[in-house]
């Protein structure tokens, strides 16, 4: 399309938004979309990456297809972009009803924004009716999934390449995300098809968030630290915890020294998880204990503390993390709990879905011979995700092939971990040792650093909220039988 002028954009901007300036690195971004060019951006959590992807569309005209990868996520965007004021928008999702699922697909045409998964993408129907579509561009957001997820649990990121060649003429494609290395960028260039991408990188860097790393001898000491500092701090706060189990326990805990607080995690029920993410945007909810689940895209922009119980397998999911505080861009504080067990647990929970290259060469075996992938993945003890990704890659590039490529997954991950491991250990300032693992330097250095440069003693020093004098929240069938005035059982 024709360029257009700085004012005309500037205009566009206010009238949508209601700002006068772009955030660093977003313009240029925006304009590389609107000139037709795939188009990859790195920008740091916090930085207003949707914002590359809901401006163009209203001078481009027609669709914009997003593919997401967490449901509550897609439900995140679609109901800011509705507060915003903006009807046109949907999301295909397992969580609509049948009936819901083909009312949206009738009606795709009329949407401005459409979200859905890379799972969804390869249902036949879903496919064909979006092909259908005047696609303005499509948007692979957190794009660094397709490096990060889809080679080892969920290969449908992976066929986003074979859905991309079904177009006879594909529209754009714009890769977002905050975190991503030179092997990251290079497999999201290539599974995403894309043809000589501008790419706009800038550092991971959010200097508002400072770093803090306590060492702990063992899980008990960290359960003690975890009650003793929360209760006595402000958040609203984020603790991140490796199992169900625990987020489940120290939620119950917190509740119990009068924070309010709750457990989130991919073993709860949707309608739950829901419930949960909205107390905590509402304010209702102080404390989140969550799993990686609760791990991108999560809006609040007044989150002031992370606090993770363990680290993550790598150096990008840490970031992607903390990244969820401060998105406002006021002081906030990220504290890592470290103890000497924290890299067997690591490993074990990192490595514990791959198959082992044995499994793969027997699952082959038995699917050579006409035995169904789930049967035969019985038979080996295979979880239902190992299945998937053995079957997906004995298939593209046969049994030695697929058990090879576990080795190098598995190498990869223990790789990542021992980085991981050198972080949490090292000496000097942690943030110049975090981005260091992403080739970067901080950007700024008039600001709160980190524990091994020094934290203030007064450091996010407020007062208790008021949430904690609040009643007990109710579930969300408590609060339907309180509506309709159902007494309790």
């Amino acid at each position: 399309m024709e360029t257009i002028s700085q004012e005309q954009l500037t205009q566009l901007l206010k009238r949508i938004t209601g700002y006068n300036s772009f955030r660093p690195g977003q313009e240029e971004v925006i304009r590389s979309v609107l000139a037709g060019r795939d188009t990859i951006a790195v920008l740091p959590t916090g930085a207003g990456k949707s914002l590359c992807y809901q401006l163009p569309v209203h001078l481009t005209g027609g669709t914009v297809l997003i593919v997401s990868p967490l449901l509550s996520l897609m439900e995140d965007q679609v109901a800011q972009l509705k507060r915003e004021g903006e009807k046109s928008v949907a999301a295909l999702n397992s969580f609509l009803t049948p009936g819901e699922k083909s009312a949206v697909l009738r009606n795709l045409h009329q949407y401005r924004f459409i979200f859905t998964s890379p799972e969804m993408l390869m249902q036949r129907h879903v496919s064909e009716r979006l092909r259908s579509l005047r696609l303005a561009y499509i948007v692979a957001d957190e794009a660094h999934c397709i490096s990060q997820w889809g080679f080892d649990f969920r290969p449908d990121y992976l066929r986003l390449r074979e859905w991309l060649a079904g177009f006879s003429e594909r529209p754009p494609v714009l890769a977002l995300t905050a975190t991503a290395s030179d092997k990251a960028i290079g497999d999201i260039e290539n599974y995403l098809m894309m043809h000589s991408p501008a790419k706009y990188i800038h550092p991971p860097d959010r200097p508002n968030v400072a770093l803090q790393i306590i060492p702990l001898k063992d899980r008990e000491e960290k359960t003690e630290w975890i009650r003793r500092e929360i209760s006595r701090a402000s958040g609203p706060g984020i603790l991140y915890v490796q199992s169900r189990k625990r987020a489940e326990m120290l939620a119950g805990l917190l509740r119990a020294d009068g924070v309010p607080a709750a457990a989130f995690h991919a073993g709860m029920e949707k309608d739950d998880r829901m419930l949960v993410q909205q107390q905590f945007l509402n304010g209702e909810l102080e404390w989140i204990c969550a799993t990686n689940a609760f791990g991108m895209g999560i809006n609040k922009p007044d989150v002031r503390r992370i606090i993770h119980d363990q680290f993550p397998p790598s150096a990008a999911q840490y970031i992607q993390e903390i990244g969820r505080a401060g998105r406002d861009g006021k002081q906030s504080l990220a504290t890592l709990l470290y103890s000497p067990s924290d890299a067997d647990a690591a490993v074990f929970i990192s490595l514990d879905e791959l198959p082992d290259p044995a499994a793969v060469r027997f699952l082959a075996e038995c699917m050579n011979n006409g035995e169904p992938p789930e049967q035969a993945g019985e038979r080996a003890g295979l979880s239902e995700t190992a299945v998937r990704v053995a079957a997906y890659w004995i298939a593209e590039e046969g049994a030695d092939g697929a058990a090879g490529r576990m080795e190098e997954l598995a190498a990869g991950k223990s790789r990542e971990i021992g980085e991981m491991i050198r972080f949490a250990e090292g000496d000097g300032c942690i943030r110049e040792r975090l981005l260091n693992l992403f080739g970067a330097r901080p950007v700024g250095t008039d600001v709160v650093c980190c524990s091994a440069c020094g934290l203030p003693a007064d450091l996010l020093a407020n007062a208790v909220p008021a949430a904690r004098n609040r009643p007990a929240l109710l579930d969300w069938q408590e609060r339907i039988d309180r509506l309709f005035g159902v007494a309790s059982s």
